[in-house]
């Protein structure tokens, strides 16, 4: 069983780059990998003891998986970090552009853990889906999670990211 599974996974992992989705159509599976650049301006304020709220910082990227493969910006409209749970959530939006003209925007909702205020890197996980998608792959659908790992420490390479994430496109 354990072998079927890793085969399934394998195949699942080389096939999604190349699986065209088509908008109305049967779901198919994707995968791929997401780099975010350093954090980006924000309003970061303490809303109580050991509770830091960001709201507005942006990154700058690249997503790399089948359908979902472009330029991307990511906009975090609200982040709650709790220093003493060593816990936050996050709420992003990523707006993917195409080399063929389409402009794909996916929600984000997510979890942050070890943010403690002394941890180097952190581990964001959560869930993705699309909002709206324009050009060629307007009508475009899908949803899914993610995984990453964020540098934590202040500095030049805060916020950077990388990761990977899984789901369904039609």
């Amino acid at each position: 069983m354990t072998k079927a599974l890793i085969v399934l996974v394998a195949m699942l992992m080389v096939f999604s780059g190349s699986v065209t989705a088509e908008a109305g159509g049967p779901p198919v599976p994707i995968s791929g990998t997401f780099s975010k650049g350093p954090a980006v301006g924000g309003i970061d304020k303490f809303v109580g003891p050991n509770v830091l709220q960001v709201r507005g910082e942006q990154g700058f990227g690249v997503i790399t998986g089948g359908v979902l493969t472009g330029f991307a910006v990511f906009t975090f409209n609200e982040e709650i970090v709790n220093f003493a749970g060593q816990v936050g959530t996050f709420h992003a939006d990523v707006v993917i552009t195409k080399d063929n003209g389409s402009t794909i925007t996916l929600e984000l909702a997510g979890f942050t853990s070890g943010a403690a205020p002394t941890a180097e890197t952190v581990i964001v996980s959560g869930t993705w889906r699309v909002i709206s998608a324009s050009g060629p792959d307007a009508g475009l659908q899908g949803e899914g999670h993610f995984t990453g790992v964020e540098v934590f420490q202040f500095g030049p390479h805060l916020g950077e990211t990388e990761g990977a994430f899984s789901g369904l496109v039609h």
